[in-house]
């Protein structure tokens, strides 16, 4: 099975959500890491949500990033844009499949960057919220 590479920002969270807990109830064991993007650290929620489900699924991992951290944050995680999150992260695109929600622009910049790291296009799977 491929790897997945699931990318949202903002409400995004909800879908992708969904899947995670019924890959958790399935108990599927495919290498999963979830991108999600955020401006502070007041902007990040279900963190510890996220962090359970780390838990149940041994191959999953969560990754936020923060583009515009405060100060008073003491943020410690990855920071930037999403999409230099993901390039950072993203060693091949050769066995990944690609589920992605959020906004029409990081939709449209997340699909470049992982085109370019080599994941097919026919493979990114992606709802855009306006």
């Amino acid at each position: 099975d491929s790897d997945i590479v699931f990318i949202a920002g903002g409400s995004g969270m909800a879908p992708i959500k969904s899947i995670l807990l019924d890959m958790a109830e399935r108990g599927v064991a495919r290498k999963a890491t979830y991108f999600f993007g955020a401006g502070t650290r007041a902007d990040l929620f279900l963190v510890a949500e996220m962090q359970a489900l780390e838990e149940k699924l041994a191959n999953f991992s969560f990754v936020p990033s923060l583009s515009a951290p405060e100060e008073d944050d003491n943020w410690k995680g990855e920071t930037g844009m999403i999409t230099e999150t993901v390039a950072k992260h993203l060693s091949s695109g050769d066995n990944v499949e690609a589920y992605l929600c959020g906004s029409p622009g990081m939709i449209d910049a997340c699909v470049k960057v992982l085109t370019a790291g080599g994941v097919p296009e026919e493979l990114i799977y992606y709802d855009k919220f306006a």
